[in-house]
């Protein structure tokens, strides 16, 4: 467990956090700073404006899906996450989403951490071949994370939820926004990581049963709620 002055860290309501600091968090798609100043500023565009599809297909393609491409995540999630982001931007282009539906679609692709969790993927592996994990302890650390990803597919975890649960095991790089696993992860550092995500999924009271998603599905599902409210 990560501590200071000899006192576990806890996660609090007040005050600023003492971990080691990932930078702000700020509007960016999936903690992507480039496009969520693109994205950004097509929503606040969008009353003003009958370009904002346009802009926001050229966004998706030039900024998000090479971003993906270069991303931690399976190759399997990000053929079918990059299938369905160029799909929709050709709907932008043909500028058939409305202004509502763009910015909801900005917001939950914003808010989400979905596009950031190769991360996770990354601990899990290495939890599973450290040797201080017993195969029980593993299978529990793999259940955890799963219960993870079924927060963030019913919308309950922000990508703040996910830097402040990651600033032991992860760093942030200040250009592209990427979260890639520190060299130093060790067996202490992966379950001061699983104490906190448990104790979010406990706060946030998500089921314990089995979850069968994958990360592309969960995208998917994020997408399409973003869709469903039409002006």
């Amino acid at each position: 467990m990560a501590k200071e002055n000899g006192k576990p860290i806890e996660r609090g309501s007040g005050g600023p956090q003492k971990d080691v600091s990932l930078g702000p968090a700020c509007l960016v798609v999936a903690v992507i700073g480039a496009i969520c100043l693109s994205l950004g500023m097509i929503a606040m565009a969008a009353m003003m404006t009958g370009s904002q599809g346009r802009r926001a297909a050229y966004s998706v393609r030039e900024q998000l899906i090479p971003w993906v491409e270069q991303s931690s995540l399976s190759t399997t999630d990000k053929q079918a996450i990059i299938e369905r982001m160029t799909d929709l931007s050709s709907d932008m282009e043909r500028e058939e989403l409305t202004t509502r539906q763009l910015s909801r679609l900005v917001i939950r692709m914003t808010d989400s951490p979905v596009l950031q969790w190769g991360v996770v993927e990354q601990l899990v592996a290495a939890a599973k071949q450290s040797d201080g994990f017993i195969e029980e302890e593993k299978a529990e650390f793999t259940a955890a994370c799963d219960r993870w990803l079924r927060a963030a597919s019913e919308g309950k975890l922000s990508i703040q939820d996910m830097e402040f649960a990651v600033q032991n095991v992860a760093t942030k790089d200040q250009r592209s926004g990427r979260l890639t696993i520190r060299d130093d992860v060790n067996d202490d550092r992966l379950r001061e990581f699983q104490r906190r995500l448990s104790t979010m999924s406990d706060k946030l009271v998500i089921s314990k049963e089995p979850f069968e998603k994958s990360v592309s599905q969960v995208f998917l599902t994020v997408i399409e709620e973003a869709l469903q409210e039409k002006e």
